[in-house]
């Protein structure tokens, strides 16, 4: 199992450090080495033990991104992605499980990807900057400049 390495930090674009990072997991450890990394790869990470606390977490918080465990007690991801999507709320999310998933299910219009969780963090971490700016773009309003870091060709 690979971790995200403390040199990683230096590979965190500047333009999604400091984004808010809902993670919704209800295995203590992971949620400890989800914050831990999380604050060292400079992002804010908000913590959820459940499907309704990861609700009302995005409620307040309009996180930039999701990691979500597909089994979680109560709402499982599915579920917590559905109530988010009937309240309006649209987070790109990374299913971060040791459940597999077929590629059919990881075409959902908020899913990114789903990571095993056997494999560690490091490639989770690499596909936030990527789902980060996803969210960044669907804010963007029609007719409004792409962002300084992307100069047009």
């Amino acid at each position: 199992m690979s971790f995200a390495p403390a040199n990683q930090l230096a590979t965190v674009p500047a333009d999604v450090r400091g984004s808010v990072v809902l993670v919704v997991d209800d295995e203590p450890a992971w949620r400890t080495i989800l914050e831990t990394e999380l604050h060292m790869l400079s992002y804010r990470p908000l913590l959820a033990i459940d499907g309704m606390e990861g609700i009302s977490e995005a409620v307040e918080h309009d996180p930039d991104v999701a990691i979500i465990d597909l089994a979680l007690p109560g709402l499982d991801g599915w579920r917590l992605l559905s109530e988010l999507r009937m309240r309006g709320i649209s987070i790109p999310t990374i299913f971060f499980s040791v459940y597999p998933m077929g590629r059919s299910e990881t075409e959902h219009p908020e899913v990114v990807a789903c990571v095993s969780k056997l494999r560690g963090t490091a490639g989770l971490y690499a596909l936030l900057p990527i789902a980060i700016r996803t969210k960044k773009h669907r804010k963007r309003r029609p007719g409004s400049a792409p962002p300084a870091s992307h100069p047009g060709p």
